[in-house]
C-alpha cells in the first residue's frame, strides 16, 4: 500500500489497519463533532533575544506551512474511510490550507479551547498569545504521542531557523517523497499471513477480554448522561522527588514507568466503588515501534505516522503494589519480538472486527489507563535556536481527546520533573475527584519508593 501518484498533483494509498483501527475509535465520537484519542500537545514557551520582538503570529504561520513540506502528511486526509490523499499545493492553495489549519486564539485558554476542538480532516495548530502556548491537534490516526512530540520539536526548530526559508519558495512537489508509510508497509509485512500471524494475532485480540470484568472508577453521573469536553488534572513531581523515585527504582531494577503503572492501578482501587474492590484491574501495556523498526522509520522523519501498538494485561485485586510493579516490569521488558511484528496486520484486523461487533449502546470501560511517552527531552529540546534569537520551552503537555468514561493517566518527564497529566470527560468525573486521582498516584509512588 505505496503512496502512488493517480494524477497530476494527488497521491494515494490505503490507509493501514492499524490506522483502520485506530480511526474506528475515533470515529465514534463523529455524532459529537469530535475525534475520540485525538491527541492534543502542548508547549508553553518563552521567546528569548531578538524573536520576542517579532510578530509570533506570522512567524509560526510560516513555520507551519514548512513543516508541512518537511512532514507532508500533515496535510493528507482520508476519503471514503479506506484511501489516504495527498494534495500537492500551488501558492493560493497552500495560503487556503494554512488558513483552515493554523489559527491564533486570543479569546480561550488551552484548556478551554481543548474542550472545544472540532473534528477536522486536517492537524492543526493553534497560537494563544496571551500565554505564548501552542496547541497542536493531531488525529490519532495520523501519529502518535512520541511522533506528536517530535512534530512539536520540529515545527519549533523550523520556527527558531535563521534566516528561515519562505514556504512558497520551495519546491513544493518534492516533498511527496516524504509522505509517510502506514505500519505495515514500513515493517513489510505480508499481505498473506502464515499460520503462526494468525495465532500470534488472535491471542493478541484474546488480550483484550481481560477489559471484561475489570475493576473501574466511580462516576456519579447517570448512565444517560451525553459527554462534555476534555478536561485535565495534572501534577508535577518536584525534581528532588523525581531523582528519589528514579533512585529508588534503580535499586529495585523495575523500570519507572511500571513503578508509575503499579502506583495508577493503586489509584484505581482507591477510587472505585467499595463493591468493586475484589475485581481485577486491567490496563494497556504500550509500544512504539519506531525503535523496532529500520532506518529511516525509526527516526524523526516519518513522525507524521501511527507506530504504536499494545495488549491488554489484568493483575489481581489481591496482589501487591510491588507484585503488580514487577508484573508491569515484565511486561515493558519484552519488547516486540519478529513474531509480534509479523502478526500485527492480523492482530489489527481482528481489533477492528472486534471493534464492529460490539452492540451499539455497550458501556464504555470506568478505569483509568495508562500511557507513558518516557523521558520528552529525547524527542522535544529544552531550548530551540540561540540566546539571540530563541525559544525558551517551559514545560510540555500531552492528553488525549476522552469522549466516554474511560480516562488516561499520561505519564513523562520534562525538566527532571515527573509529570501526570489525566484527561477525563466532564460531564462523568467531578474535578475534585480526578485531582485526588492524580494525587493518589503521587502519595503511592512516594509511600512505596521513597518513605
Amino acid at each position: 500500500m505505496p503512496w502512488s501518484k493517480v494524477r497530476e498533483g494527488r497521491y494515494e494509498r490505503a490507509i493501514g489497519e492499524n490506522e483502520k483501527f485506530i480511526k474506528i475509535i475515533g470515529d465514534a465520537a463523529l455524532p459529537l463533532n469530535r475525534e475520540h484519542w485525538a491527541i492534543n500537545i502542548l508547549a508553553a514557551i518563552r521567546p528569548i533575544g531578538s524573536l520576542a520582538q517579532e510578530n509570533l503570529s506570522s512567524l509560526f504561520c510560516e513555520a507551519w506551512k514548512l513543516l508541512r513540506f518537511k512532514h507532508p502528511t500533515i496535510a493528507a486526509y482520508i476519503v471514503d474511510e479506506t484511501t489516504y490523499v495527498y494534495d500537492v499545493p500551488d501558492g493560493a492553495a497552500l495560503e487556503k490550507w494554512a488558513s483552515e489549519t493554523f489559527k491564533v486564539v486570543e479569546e480561550k485558554t488551552a484548556d478551554e479551547l481543548i474542550a472545544s476542538i472540532a473534528v477536522s480532516p486536517y492537524a492543526t495548530m493553534y497560537y494563544l498569545p496571551k500565554t505564548n502556548e501552542l496547541l497542536g491537534h493531531w488525529q490519532h490516526w495520523r501519529t502518535d504521542g512520541v511522533g506528536a512530540f517530535l512534530l512539536t520539536d520540529d515545527f519549533l526548530t523550523l520556527a527558531t531557523s535563521s534566516p528561515p526559508p519562505e514556504a512558497s519558495n520551495l519546491p513544493w512537489g518534492e516533498e511527496v517523497a516524504r509522505l509517510a508509510p502506514s505500519i505495515e508497509e514500513a515493517a513489510g509485512l505480508s499481505a498473506n499471513p502464515s499460520e503462526v500471524d494468525k495465532e500470534i494475532g488472535a491471542k493478541c485480540v484474546g488480550s483484550f477480554g481481560h477489559a471484561a470484568g475489570a475493576i473501574g472508577i466511580s462516576s456519579p453521573a447517570p448512565p444517560e448522561t451525553l459527554p462534555g469536553g476534555t478536561k485535565f488534572a495534572r501534577l508535577h513531581l518536584t525534581e528532588q522527588e523525581t531523582k528519589k523515585v528514579i533512585q529508588a527504582c534503580k535499586a529495585r531494577n523495575i523500570s519507572v514507568t511500571a513503578a508509575v503503572h503499579a502506583s495508577i492501578a493503586t489509584a484505581n482501587y482507591t477510587l472505585a466503588a467499595s463493591g468493586d474492590q475484589d475485581r481485577h484491574y486491567t490496563s494497556t501495556i504500550r509500544y512504539s515501534f519506531r525503535p523496532f523498526l529500520p532506518k529511516p522509520y525509526s527516526g524523526r522523519e516519518y513522525a507524521a505516522t501511527i507506530f504504536t501498538t499494545g495488549w491488554m494485561v489484568p493483575v489481581p485485586a489481591a496482589s501487591s503494589w510491588e507484585e503488580r510493579a514487577k508484573i508491569y516490569h515484565t511486561e515493558y521488558r519484552k519488547g516486540l519480538s519478529k513474531e509480534y511484528i509479523s502478526a500485527h496486520r492480523e492482530y489489527a484486523i481482528g481489533l477492528c472486527k472486534l471493534l464492529r461487533s460490539l452492540p451499539a449502546g455497550a458501556p464504555s470501560p470506568t478505569d483509568v489507563d495508562i500511557s507513558s511517552l518516557g523521558v520528552a527531552e529525547r524527542l522535544i529540546d529544552r531550548e530551540k535556536g540561540t540566546s539571540e534569537r530563541g525559544i525558551h520551552i517551559e514545560r510540555v503537555s500531552i492528553g488525549l481527546e476522552i469522549v466516554n468514561r474511560q480516562c488516561v493517566c499520561h505519564v513523562w518527564t520534562f525538566r527532571d520533573q515527573l509529570c501526570l497529566n489525566l484527561v477525563y470527560n466532564e460531564a462523568f468525573y467531578e474535578k475534585a475527584a480526578m485531582d485526588g486521582f492524580v494525587k493518589c498516584v503521587r502519595d503511592s509512588l512516594l509511600e512505596e519508593l521513597v518513605a
